[in-house]
């Protein structure tokens, strides 16, 4: 069986004859996931992620924790910052700017900081 999880959720037919159990038997999926309706998105994070997305477009560098005082403070959402880590993830995003350990030796063997740069003499800056 090379079929994914879902490929073989469709071939579940509830109209057969054969039961829905002994179908998820033989299709070696759980009886649940052919019952489950997944629930879309809130309105009110609908919502929020306009305005993330917005706020995004303007200023990329901002992230998480700078989004989540944004809403807090100047619109007035009463928002956690798991809720818009998680919003974040959905949409795609992440603040542009440098990441933690960006100076440090990589599988490259220079630091980033001084690619391409030519040094004239010791302690030249």
């Amino acid at each position: 069986m090379n079929k994914s999880s879902k490929q073989r959720k469709e071939q579940v037919d509830k109209a057969s004859k054969l039961s829905i159990v002994k179908q998820c038997d033989l299709l070696q999926i759980h009886r649940s996931s052919v019952y489950y309706i997944p629930k879309g998105e809130s309105s009110l994070n609908l919502e929020i992620m306009r305005l993330i997305d917005e706020e995004h477009l303007l200023h990329p560098w901002l992230g998480v924790p700078r989004i989540t005082t944004w809403l807090n403070m100047d619109k007035g959402y009463k928002i956690n910052k798991k809720r818009i880590e998680r919003l974040y993830r959905l949409m795609g995003l992440s603040a542009v700017g440098p990441k933690p350990n960006t100076s440090k030796r990589g599988k490259g063997g220079s630091s980033k900081k001084v690619v391409g740069f030519r040094f004239l003499r010791i302690n030249f800056r």
